[in-house]
């Protein structure tokens, strides 16, 4: 728990702040510099000065708050909502973007055939469909705008007008959704409002507390208009919406486990609470014209419409499982974690197989989505791997029957092939890479378990109990910091991660590390000292390490290579 001039802030033991957070000594002098800089220059930290790189580019030209918890102005009419759509032709080409670069997006929230006759019919008689529904339209066209791949090349005034379309539909949607009511629920509101959160999502490139208080109405909304239960308890419910209806439930857990997570905070949403069943494997085009009953799923060797929505509710109801024994504050044995820890590897099996992780040598005739849907469960499986083994990672054995060699190996293995995914997405999203295209797709919370990985790496170095892994963990942690590094300019979590990375590194690696320390992104020679204290840490900062200062708070000679020059 971390209480501020400027807010109070808890996180899970999970979080990776949290890991960061128990190493005492390192804590109360980052605790010391920021409350000295707190002192020095109070406004420049507080939350009413928000700095532009909390928002990435796209979003910049925007309020950094999530727009409809901060007093969105509401539009006159409806006409003037409407007035703001450009030509049909243009939006033609959003919406076939949308539904093609967003396919887990889309498919999740609309029906393809269903939208294409309600599409038609709105620009025959643009008074036919509910408010709501010109919503939906707005953050389709905002997101096929976020996921639009413009080179670094690209021109500035290019930029600045995609920045100013995505910042203008943002708005139009959440006025859609202020002027349809949209806390009353109601057709296409939930649909909308899961867009919308996901533009705020998209928009920022840390973790926000706005997103998970717009969870928090996402979640009661989908409650409340009874979609944590299965269709089959209601018989009004006809095949084609009840199916919509358990993509959409499927959708909301998976934003519930992703956010609450990466906020560090526990789900809101337990196993318990819902009855709603797992997506048929069906197409859109299965779902077509006047059926009385759900067809039999396809084979689930067959990638369809939902496949990889049902790859990630099955891996992330297990990280749910995960989630509910150690958030819990009651005491759990190491056989409880060993129950769970058999839930998680048996979702693992179960994600179908055109989605279990391959080598990127053996996907070069795979599309982008389905590279990048492998790449995200099995960074999802890893996760889990972690938050259930990270509590006996260093603890001793409480029984004979304990095995807390398991957990730590299977901990290190999950902290490396995390770190390995990471090396491969930033390779192969960097222009004329294999996911140059879904580059845009690494986000916040793919970051924020890079983070807890890291951590993890940190914490065994700095402890000396690497299971005789050290070369490993130091490559790996060489290249997540520069990674973090080149990210650090756009995101404080990234700046955060690369300056503990660099001090354990130092402490670790002596002489040999002080060359790569030498050269910033700029080709500017640095200090490592700079690169230690000029440290920026806000919420909670080291924790399981146990670094020692001077009584003057600052770091012993004997752990800081310095820079000569």
């Amino acid at each position: 728990m971390r209480f501020g001039a400027f807010k109070d802030q808890y996180v899970g033991g999970d979080h990776w702040a949290a890991i960061l957070d128990s190493i005492a000594d390192l804590k109360d002098h980052f605790d010391r510099e920021e409350h000295f800089r707190l002192v020095d220059s109070p406004d420049k930290y507080s939350n009413t000065s928000r700095e532009a790189s909390d928002v990435v580019e796209f979003g910049t030209a925007g309020p950094g708050r999530a727009l409809l918890l901060y007093g969105c102005q509401p539009a006159t009419s409806r006409e003037e909502i409407v007035f703001a759509l450009p030509p049909k032709e243009v939006v033609d080409r959003y919406v076939s973007r949308y539904f093609h670069q967003l396919d887990l997006v889309a498919s999740s929230s609309v029906h393809g055939p269903t939208f294409l006759r309600e599409y038609e019919g709105f620009w025959a008689n643009p008074d036919e469909l509910s408010i709501t529904w010109i919503g939906l339209l707005f953050s389709m066209m905002c997101l096929a705008l976020i996921a639009t791949d413009l080179s670094e090349s690209s021109p500035d005034f290019e930029r600045e007008q995609r920045n100013r379309q995505i910042i203008l539909y943002r708005e139009k949607t959440v006025q859609c959704l202020m002027m349809g009511n949209y806390t009353q629920g109601g057709k296409h509101v939930l649909e909308t409002f899961l867009n919308y959160v996901y533009i705020e999502f998209r928009v920022h490139t840390d973790a926000e507390g706005d997103l998970w208080y717009l969870l928090g109405i996402e979640v009661n909304l989908a409650k409340r208009m009874g979609y944590h239960r299965d269709p089959k308890h209601f018989p009004n419910i006809g095949p084609l919406e009840g199916e919509m209806r358990r993509r959409v439930w499927a959708t909301v857990l998976v934003g519930d486990s992703l956010l609450s997570g990466q906020m560090g905070m526990p789900r809101m949403i337990t196993n318990e609470q819902f009855d709603t069943e797992e997506p048929r494997n069906l197409n859109d085009s299965d779902l077509e014209g006047e059926i009385s009953e759900l067809p039999p799923g396809r084979p689930e060797t067959e990638d369809t419409t939902s496949l990889g929505l049902i790859a990630r509710r099955r891996i992330l109801v297990a990280l749910g499982a995960v989630s509910g024994l150690t958030s819990s504050l009651a005491p759990y044995t190491y056989e409880q974690m060993m129950r769970i820890d058999t839930i998680l590897n048996e979702a693992q099996r179960n994600i179908p197989p055109p989605l279990q992780m391959k080598p990127m040598s053996s996907s070069v005739t795979d599309s982008p989505q389905t590279i990048m849907a492998r790449l995200f469960l099995s960074h999802m499986f890893y996760k889990g791997q972690i938050m259930l083994h990270r509590r006996f990672l260093f603890a001793e054995s409480a029984s004979s029957k304990d095995n807390p060699e398991y957990s730590r190996t299977t901990c290190l293995n999950a902290a490396l092939e995390s770190m390995r995914i990471q090396q491969i997405l930033d390779e192969e999203t960097r222009p004329g890479g294999q996911l140059q295209t879904m580059h845009w797709r690494v986000g916040s919370i793919m970051n924020h378990h890079f983070l807890t990985a890291t951590m993890i790496l940190c914490a065994m170095l700095y402890r000396k109990q690497t299971l005789g892994r050290d070369e490993d963990i130091m490559q790996a942690l060489r290249g997540a910091r520069s990674i973090f590094l080149r990210n650090s300019a756009q995101s404080k979590e990234a700046k955060k991660a690369e300056r503990a990375v660099s001090l354990i590194l130092a402490r670790a690696g002596g002489p040999r590390f002080e060359m790569d320390l030498q050269l910033d992104p700029t080709g500017a020679r640095v200090g490592l000292w700079d690169t230690v204290n000029g440290a920026e840490w806000s919420a909670g900062v080291l924790s399981d390490l146990g670094l020692e200062f001077n009584q003057g708070g600052s770091l012993p000679l004997r752990s800081v290579v310095y820079d000569a020059c």
